[in-house]
């Protein structure tokens, strides 16, 4: 029994002890990059020219506030500076399963404000989700077959008469396209790297990594994931020092069991010798009293204190050596 709950304490104590070695750096490397993120500034374009002027810096990592245009947006309901369409398969419930992903980008973009603009070169590392708004839904239908339309009638009578679900969603009743995108002429906030080039007069932003709705946003989403890693390292901690209390448990008892089969072992011949059977300490001469005289020089313990008298024993009825002195002992 101890065996097997060492062997799975080991391996849960162990598993929990990676993940937090793991989790634990991550969890100081995002407070860091918080703290970081506080202290970078946040400048609109001609801000961060006069910036550039006062500091002869020609380059500067900061948060750039403005209107993001191009010269030839994506044409949707509103103009777009980047379009995704998703594509989800609809069933009769309701259920929705994404199915497809379309991406579409303009293929030039800017930051501006009224006076000045930082032109962006694209990155492939662009996180963009946050700033996305929805844009339009279609639901486009399909038309099912009579066989489609009875099997889907009876799995949704099945669904809402047991309690536990079928796992089967049915047949898909049509499809949904949804758009989402960065709205051309919004305000917006890029981070990234910003470049003065002197000789053309332009500012350029490369390896933009996030496009924000505000810079307080950033900082929000960074927040929660702060406070869920902090959560899910307590969670660890809790099942860490749960597991390795039972293998702490489970060593010791192991380690106290070694111990009493060890003494067991040692006390084997005194322990047993009191639940050995009468009998077997019967004199070999009479068969009727105890034997209780040992032989000198043999050793041997055969016969009783009567038996040697009456009987004049000269030589051990086991080794038939020769008798030369014996001890009496006396049963208590």
């Amino acid at each position: 029994m101890d065996s097997p709950v060492i062997i799975f304490s080991f391996i849960g104590s162990s598993a929990t002890g990676f993940a937090l070695y793991q989790l634990i750096p991550l969890l100081y490397q995002l407070k860091k990059k918080y703290i970081e993120f506080q202290q970078i500034n946040e400048f609109t374009p001609t801000s961060l020219l006069n910036y550039f002027n006062q500091t002869q810096q020609t380059t500067v990592e900061a948060f750039i506030a403005g209107e993001l245009i191009s010269d030839s947006p994506i044409i949707s309901k509103v103009p777009l500076i980047l379009s995704e369409k998703k594509i989800y398969y609809i069933y009769e419930n309701g259920i929705k399963k994404l199915i497809k992903t379309l991406q579409h980008g303009a293929s030039q973009l800017s930051i501006a404000d009224y006076y000045n603009k930082i032109e962006i070169w694209k990155s492939s590392t662009l996180n963009y989700q946050y700033s996305l708004s929805h844009i339009w839904d279609r639901f486009l239908p399909k038309q099912l077959s009579i066989f489609q339309r009875l099997a889907n009638f009876i799995l949704k009578t099945t669904n809402l008469i047991k309690t536990r679900k079928l796992f089967f969603k049915g047949f898909h009743t049509g499809l949904l396209e949804r758009e989402f995108g960065i709205i051309a002429k919004e305000f917006y906030v890029i981070y990234g790297e910003i470049i003065l080039d002197k000789k053309l007069n332009k500012m350029f932003l490369q390896n933009p990594k996030y496009i924000l709705k505000s810079k307080k946003q950033l900082l929000l989403l960074i927040q929660q994931q702060i406070k869920f890693k902090r959560i899910t390292i307590a969670i660890l901690v809790t099942i860490f020092t749960i597991w390795t209390y039972i293998l702490g448990c489970s060593i010791k008892n192991l380690i106290f069991k070694f111990l009493k089969d060890r003494e067991k072992k040692r006390l084997d011949k005194l322990r047993g010798q009191k639940y050995l059977e009468i009998n077997n300490y019967e004199c070999q001469i009479c068969y009727e009293r105890p034997r209780n005289i040992i032989i000198k020089p043999c050793k041997h313990l055969t016969i009783c204190h009567e038996c040697l008298q009456r009987f004049k024993q000269s030589k051990c009825p086991i080794c038939k050596q020769q008798i030369e002195d014996y001890i009496e002992i006396f049963f208590t």
